[in-house]
């Protein structure tokens, strides 16, 4: 980390060994051959074998950072437990989808990453925000409609990557309705017909599809993104990010608070996990609850 202290560290991986499906290397192997040698003091925490909870593992160890190793659902879920600690959370991306490393710059090569945790190169400790969506906490996008019923139908479909998302986009795009929805808090109350209704605290979904460009994890607020018309060439601009979207086909507003209501059921899922149907989301920012070390800026930037 950026101020290494002269203590030695000590660093919890939590290893999601099933994330990603099959890879060239084996996260905990890299990991166990890369300290070999060093005096930094490693313990494993790996989700697929029974054990203690890990909220009591580090309550026991006290490490100086926990490192989520695999993706967006490892990450969402180290960070549930690191919110009431003073403890800094790692990202070594091993997933299928890595939309929160991507968001933070966090590199994919480990070496890189193994580098900015034990102080190698220049990284620093960002506080950034989290939303609690329907009581649980959301670090990266939540979403009602279109993308919800899409994660749904690639959850069923069972076959993991691009190919995976291709095929279940053409039977969503199918399947796909306009909703009548609801949006409200203290200072608004609209009423729109949406395909999909963003919650964004990032600015991307794994995908790297942009979908709420101007989107900061530091700002105490989020984005409220809503997808009003399905457009080939909005669709481009979220893929490519160089364009301003239509405002008549995209509407992005800004809240702390907000209640979204839909008439009919509609499809739901946060970071990347289906819920299930629901005729009401409300959500509010939490802001700067998470520590996360990445990448320091370039000096000209400081």
């Amino acid at each position: 980390m950026a101020q290494q202290s002269p203590m030695r560290l000590k660093l919890l991986f939590v290893i999601n060994p099933v994330s990603g499906g099959k890879k060239k290397a084996d996260p905990e192997t890299f990991i166990k051959n890369y300290f070999l040698e060093r005096k930094e003091e490693v313990h494993f925490f790996l989700l697929d074998k029974p054990q203690d909870s890990l909220t009591d593992i580090i309550k026991k160890i006290r490490p100086d950072c926990v490192i989520a190793v695999g993706g967006d659902g490892t990450v969402k879920m180290v960070a549930e437990q690191l919110l009431k600690v003073d403890i800094p959370m790692a990202i070594l991306p091993t997933g299928s989808a890595n939309g929160m490393a991507t968001e933070l710059c966090i590199p994919a090569d480990w070496e890189q990453v193994m580098a900015l945790i034990t102080g190698q190169h220049p990284s620093q400790v960002m506080d950034i925000d989290l939303i609690q969506v329907n009581g649980q906490v959301c670090i990266h996008l939540g979403d009602v409609g279109l993308n919800a019923l899409l994660v749904k139908n690639f959850e069923q479909r069972g076959i993991r990557g691009k190919l995976g998302y291709a095929l279940s986009s053409f039977k969503t795009l199918w399947q796909n309705k306009r909703l009548e929805v609801k949006i409200a808090n203290k200072d608004m109350h609209l009423i729109r017909h949406a395909h999909m209704i963003v919650l964004a605290n990032a600015r991307m979904y794994g995908t790297g599809a942009c979908i709420n460009p101007d989107g900061d994890l530091t700002d105490g607020l989020f984005e409220v993104v809503i997808l009003k018309r399905l457009s080939i060439a909005e669709l481009l601009k979220m893929l490519f990010r160089h364009r301003p979207f239509d405002p008549t086909k995209i509407e992005i507003l800004q809240a702390s608070q907000v209640t979204i209501s839909t008439r009919k059921r509609a499809h739901f899922q946060v970071d990347g996990e289906y819920l299930g149907k629901t005729k009401q989301v409300s959500a509010s920012i939490l802001p700067r609850v998470l520590k996360v070390i990445v990448p320091a800026p370039p000096e000209e930037e400081r």
